[in-house]
């Protein structure tokens, strides 16, 4: 072989060995290039899809949605028994229809529910409960108070105005008392009603104060007389509730009654 031809040989070696290195060079950027697109996609995907499955278009969650805990639940300070009188036994006392024909147990009601959105709005939780309701038994709350009104007879010597008691077996008297005066206070401001210093063994010994537990402060309210005091009772009852209220929330809230109210 002549000198020239082992030099074209060996030029051809060489290219071949550039030609093939160039290849290997090549192919190894363009798996680290698609590598590199497989890791982007699979990043994106995971991304964007949620866990659930595929949701398009992406729509971030918002802080509150990815975390419910964080939502604000706030709880009530207070927890407070209303007892609907005769509600769920009987009609209580009845007017004649000369006198509008009202049921005590539907003014008791109408009242009791106004109430309840009072002491609601202000933070309270409460329940209604029968007049002789199973949750009694045991019943523990702030304060449990039973709305009552009073008969639809004329009684000459009681013609107007509002009673309240509370039991004769209390094992709380402080917090019975200032329930008592909160109450009595506040019904008299709200209603322009007087107070009636009369109680009845009806009241005192009314049958939920010895079925809550002996921790539960509890009083019962005749809210006026159905005769004389009836366009209060059915045409106001807002006024009538919310006196009670108010005076719910003076005991709960350890407001001051000074001398003069």
């Amino acid at each position: 072989m002549t000198i020239p031809d082992k030099i074209i040989m060996k030029t051809q070696a060489d290219q071949n060995t550039k030609t093939s290195t160039e290849n290997i060079f090549l192919s190894t950027i363009k798996g680290i290039f698609a590598v590199s697109l497989v890791a982007v996609f699979t990043a994106t995907l995971f991304t964007t899809w949620p866990s659930t499955g595929i949701s398009l278009p992406f729509q971030p969650e918002s802080e509150q949605a990815r975390f419910p805990a964080l939502s604000p639940t706030p709880d009530s300070a207070f927890h407070v028994g209303i007892v609907v009188g005769h509600w769920g036994h009987d009609s209580g006392a009845i007017c004649p229809d000369s006198l509008g024909g009202h049921r005590e147990v539907d003014i008791n009601y109408n009242v009791a529910e106004l109430t309840r959105q009072l002491l609601q709005s202000e933070g309270v939780e409460v329940d209604l409960l029968k007049e002789y309701d199973d949750q009694l038994n045991e019943y523990m709350a702030n304060a449990l108070i039973s709305i009552h009104a009073d008969t639809c007879q004329y009684l000459p010597n009681e013609a107007s105005g509002f009673k309240i008691a509370e039991t004769v077996e209390n094992k709380r008297p402080e917090q019975a008392a200032r329930l008592t005066a909160c109450m009595k206070n506040r019904y008299a401001n709200a209603t322009a009603l007087s107070f009636i210093d009369q109680t009845t063994v009806d009241m005192t010994s009314y049958h939920a104060f010895k079925e809550v537990h002996p921790n539960t402060p509890a009083v019962i309210i005749e809210t006026g007389f159905m005769n004389q005091d009836r366009i209060l009772l059915t045409k106001e009852p807002d006024k009538v509730a919310q006196g009670i209220a108010e005076g719910i929330l003076c005991f709960l809230n350890r407001e001051e009654i000074s001398p003069g109210q």
